[in-house]
């Protein structure tokens, strides 16, 4: 087994030199001034579309459609009410405290009190070009199972969902260097250090997954177990070969049926195709990051277009993209807001930069995930193949492996309930003396 790099236990990515944290909890409510709203609004009646869409190419092969563009300006300037979304939001309970110089926020969701048997503590962790918003239908699946159907009244869980610094409206960071193992430092603080949860399981998809996976290699005494519906890491010899072999002798290589169709070149030719956002990010965020912090339909375009394409890579192939097949416009107009009203797209931007500029994130990554680990993979992620249960085992100790029927890269944000189901199978098979029922019926 490799040797996990030395990392520092403490950071400070506030502004100026370090000053202690103010390690006090406090009560957020989200409250987006008239100003930012009648900014915004001007903003919209004048946004200029000097481009002409191509007579002959009518769907988002070249990027974001005109006329979907043109649409979704009409209806986010007409018909969209950002207050309306905000209430909903506030519905949760959101909390502040400052962790590394940052001030992080938090939803803090609970179960209704004597309930349920077992309550289980559990960290959510969002991705990009998402954010916390993107857990909104999951965390009632969570909290209150039995309200949405369940057959169960067993187990529960407690529910912490965290905007990642410099998403949402947790701080950015203030100096250079903060990224994934960070972030992965900072979240623990807040389980353990500010909440006292001693262990817990941690979900992610995405920059999650990344997050929650190095949660893992640095504090595995605190976790039960993660779950995980994608996971980034680095190419090894041995992916690489059990990928190329898979492909041309899929019964050999794959326990399961679902990979079968397996091709490393389609998938590589597919990341290749729409990767693009992710080389400008890595590379220099805080030259594209001013123009979308200044253009509300340029960030719109930005963010929705990977919602198209990575929700199903055959969306960009129709006028609309797909977008409203698995959203709806204000889910997704929703998304933009955030980023908006914060002014942090950029932010969010740099998270790329500072992953690729880790001089050890290749070493740390190989490090082998030593807690249980439970994948779902759905069929529409990323690539467009359902990724095999050999690729996990090779990085991680898994115990949880299911190939969902439907979904593709947003998962709590687009198949919530499938989601939910195999977070709580997961957790009953790491945890047994929690006897978690298999939960059946809709939600």
């Amino acid at each position: 087994m490799l040797k996990l790099p030395a990392f520092p236990r403490h950071g400070y990515y506030g502004p100026g030199r370090y000053i202690p944290d103010d390690e006090r909890i406090h009560t957020f409510h989200i409250n987006v001034s008239d100003k930012v709203i009648i900014d915004l609004g001007q903003r919209l009646r004048d946004a200029r579309i000097s481009h002409e869409q191509l007579e002959d190419i009518s769907d988002f092969s070249y990027g974001f459609n005109k006329n979907t563009l043109e649409e979704f300006l009409h209806y986010w300037r007409n018909d969209y009410s950002w207050k309306d979304e905000e209430a909903k939001i506030n519905l949760f309970s959101h909390f502040t405290t400052q962790i590394e110089g940052l001030n992080i926020h938090y939803i803090h969701a609970k179960p209704p009190i004597n309930k349920y048997q077992r309550i289980v503590p559990l960290l959510l962790v969002h991705s990009w070009p998402g954010n916390f918003y993107e857990f909104y239908k999951l965390i009632p699946l969570l909290t209150d199972p039995a309200l949405q159907g369940l057959n169960t009244m067993r187990t529960a869980f407690e529910v912490i969902v965290p905007s990642i610094p410099g998403f949402g409206f947790s701080e950015a960071s203030h100096k250079s260097g903060f990224d994934q193992i960070a972030t992965a430092r900072i979240f623990k603080k807040l389980m353990v250090d500010r909440l006292d949860f001693l262990r817990f399981v941690a979900h992610g998809g995405d920059w999650g997954s990344l997050v929650v996976s190095n949660i893992a290699r640095e504090f595995p005494e605190h976790l039960y177990g993660i779950h995980l519906n994608n996971i980034l890491s680095v190419p090894t010899i041995r992916k690489t070969l059990i990928q190329i072999l898979g492909s041309y002798f899929p019964t050999m290589m794959f326990l399961s049926d679902a990979p079968q169709n397996y091709s490393y070149k389609e998938i590589f030719m597919e990341k290749l195709f729409e990767s693009g956002y992710l080389h400008i990010q890595a590379t220099k965020p805080d030259t594209i990051g001013v123009a979308l912090n200044d253009s509300p339909i340029g960030l719109m375009a930005w963010i929705l277009e990977k919602f198209s394409s990575l929700t199903n890579k055959e969306y960009r192939n129709l006028p609309d993209g797909g977008l409203e097949k698995k959203f709806t416009k204000d889910e997704l107009l929703t998304i933009v807001m955030i980023y908006w009203i914060n002014g942090n797209i950029l932010s969010s931007q740099r998270y790329y930069k500072e992953f690729f500029s880790h001089p050890d994130r290749i070493e740390f990554s190989k490090e082998f995930i030593d807690v249980p680990v439970g994948i779902i993979t759905f069929p529409n992620d990323f690539g467009g193949f359902q990724t095999p249960a050999e690729m996990f085992s090779s990085v991680a100790t898994l115990k949880h492996y299911k190939v969902a029927e439907k979904g593709g890269h947003f998962a709590a944000f687009e198949e919530p309930v499938l989601l939910a189901k195999d977070i709580y199978e997961y957790v009953g098979k790491i945890v047994p003396e929690f006897d978690f029922e298999v939960l059946v019926g809709s939600m």
